[in-house]
């Protein structure tokens, strides 16, 4: 599924941090050629598509 397919709906998004994998949940707001915007309770993530492990419609 191609991301840009997703923008507005629940989400969770894997992200590489160093050694680890963070998880992290929300609405994707929008989907350039380097960022996701993913807003989540009270934060808005602006995540680097070269970190992104996997993106999944929740």
């Amino acid at each position: 599924m191609i991301v840009q397919e997703l923008v507005g709906k629940k989400v969770v998004v894997h992200v590489e941090t160093g050694a680890n994998v963070a998880q992290h949940r929300g609405v994707l707001e929008a989907a350039d050629g380097h960022f996701l915007k993913v807003k989540k309770d009270s934060e808005t993530l602006f995540l680097c598509i070269s970190n992104i492990i996997a993106v999944a419609a929740v």
